[in-house]
C-alpha cells in the first residue's frame, strides 16, 4: 500500500499552526479567555484565530479517521487497539500529571495573584477536581487543557473500532460510497452542523461532532476517488473558503459584529470549516504529498510537540506580556521562543527511553503510523 505523505504533512502542519493560534489567543482578551491574555486585544490576532479555529480540529479528526482506516488493512483489531492505549491513553495520563499542572500554575498566578509555590499550585490544580467544569483550567483549576484531543481521539477510536467491526460483520448494509460527488462531500457539513448542538462541546465543536467528521474520514476521505475528487476541484473549494471566511467570519463576524458567525452552532461557522477541510485535503493531495527528511523529521516530532506546547507557549507568555514591547513583538517573541524550546525538550525527550514512552515516541526499532 502507498502511503500517503500529504496526510502525514497536514498534520505537522495542524500542530505547527497552534503556536501562533494560541499565541493569537493571549491578544483575543474581551473575545475569549485563556491562561495568560496581554493587556492590548487586537482585531488582527481575532481573524486570524478564527480563520483557523473553523477547520484545524476537523481537519485533525478526518486525518485520524483516515489513519486508521490505513492501520486496520494492516494490523488486527487487537493489535491497533493496543497501539491506541501506549500512543493515546498513556500519553494523556502522563500530560496530566507532567504537563497540565504547569499550565495551571502560571493561570492560577496570572487570573489570582498566586505567590505560592509550584507544588502548592500542583496540589490546587488536582485538589480541585470535584468542581470541574469546561473553562475552570483558565484560572488555575484542574481541567484537561489542550490533551482534550488526545481523550477525545482514544475514546472515539475505541468505540469507532467497535462499529466498524460490526458493519463488516453486517456487510452489504452500507450505502454504496463508490460515486461520491461534491456536492455530497459539502452537504456533510449540515449533519455536521446540526449534531454540534448535542453534547460536550470543546474548540467550536461537540464530541459527537467529531465522531462522525472521524468517521467521514474512514468511510469516505480515505478512498482515492474521494482524494482525486477534491484534487481536481481544490481551486473552487480554496476559493469558496476564502471567501467564506473573509466575508462570513471576519466581515460579518467581527467587523459587523454579529458574534453569532464565530460559534459552532452556527451554519455560517461551520460550513466554513468544513470547506476548509475539503480545500487542504485537495489542496494537500496537490502539493504535499512528498517526503524528505524534514518531513519525517516533523511527522515523527509533531505528536510530542503537540502534548508539550502549550505548557512552554503558557510560561513564555507570563513573562513576555509583561515587558513594555509593542504587542506585535509580544506575539513573535511567543511564537519563536515557545517554538525553539517545545523543539529542544522533544529533542530531550525522544533520547530518554523511558519518559519517550510517556510522550507517545514509539522506540526506533518499532514506528506507529
Amino acid at each position: 500500500m502507498v502511503r500517503l505523505h500529504y496526510i502525514d504533512n497536514l498534520r505537522w502542519i495542524c500542530i505547527l499552526m497552534l503556536f501562533p493560534v494560541h499565541a493569537a489567543t493571549v491578544f483575543c482578551a474581551g473575545w475569549y479567555g485563556y491562561y495568560v491574555l496581554s493587556d492590548y486585544s487586537s482585531t488582527a490576532a481575532h481573524c486570524f484565530y478564527v480563520s483557523v479555529v473553523t477547520w484545524i480540529m476537523p481537519l485533525l479528526f478526518c486525518i485520524a479517521g483516515m489513519s486508521t482506516k490505513f492501520a486496520l488493512q494492516k494490523r488486527t483489531s487487537l493489535v491497533y487497539l493496543k497501539e491506541r492505549i501506549t500512543k493515546l491513553l498513556v500519553p494523556f495520563l502522563a500530560g496530566m500529571v507532567l504537563i497540565c499542572p504547569i499550565i495551571g500554575y502560571y493561570a492560577l498566578k496570572f487570573h489570582t495573584g498566586y505567590t505560592g509555590s509550584f507544588a502548592g499550585a500542583f496540589v490546587h490544580f488536582f485538589s480541585s477536581i470535584q468542581n470541574i467544569h469546561s473553562r475552570n483550567g483558565i484560572y488555575g483549576d484542574f481541567s484537561v487543557e489542550h490533551l482534550w484531543f488526545i481523550l477525545f481521539l482514544f475514546i472515539i477510536s475505541v468505540v469507532a473500532l467497535v462499529l466498524i467491526q460490526l458493519e463488516q460483520r453486517l456487510a452489504g448494509l452500507l450505502l454504496n460510497l463508490k460515486n461520491v460527488n461534491l456536492l455530497v462531500l459539502v452537504l456533510l457539513f449540515i449533519p455536521v452542523w446540526l449534531i454540534n448542538f448535542v453534547g460536550l462541546e470543546v474548540a467550536e465543536y461537540s464530541f459527537i461532532s467529531y465522531f462522525a467528521i472521524f468517521l467521514f474520514g474512514y468511510y469516505l476521505f480515505a478512498m482515492d476517488s474521494v482524494q482525486v475528487h477534491l484534487e481536481k476541484y481544490r481551486v473552487v473549494l480554496f476559493t469558496a473558503w476564502v471567501i467564506l471566511t473573509i466575508g462570513g467570519m471576519w466581515i460579518g463576524g467581527i467587523i459587523l459584529g454579529h458574534s453569532e458567525l464565530l460559534w459552532g452552532n452556527s451554519v455560517i461557522f461551520v460550513l466554513t470549516g468544513w470547506t476548509g477541510v475539503l480545500a487542504l485535503m485537495g489542496m494537500g493531495r496537490h502539493l504535499f504529498n512528498i517526503t524528505n527528511n524534514f518531513a519525517a523529521y516533523m511527522g515523527e516530532a509533531s505528536y510530542p510537540v503537540y502534548i508539550i506546547h502549550q505548557a512552554i507557549l503558557v510560561a513564555i507568555a507570563y513573562y513576555v506580556v509583561m515587558l513594555a514591547i509593542p504587542p506585535a513583538l509580544q506575539f513573535a517573541a511567543i511564537v519563536i521562543f515557545s517554538f525553539l524550546l517545545t523543539f529542544a525538550c522533544y529533542e530531550i525527550i525522544r533520547r530518554i527511553p523511558v519518559v519517550r514512552a510517556l510522550f507517545g515516541i514509539p522506540s526506533s526499532k518499532k514506528k506507529l503510523s
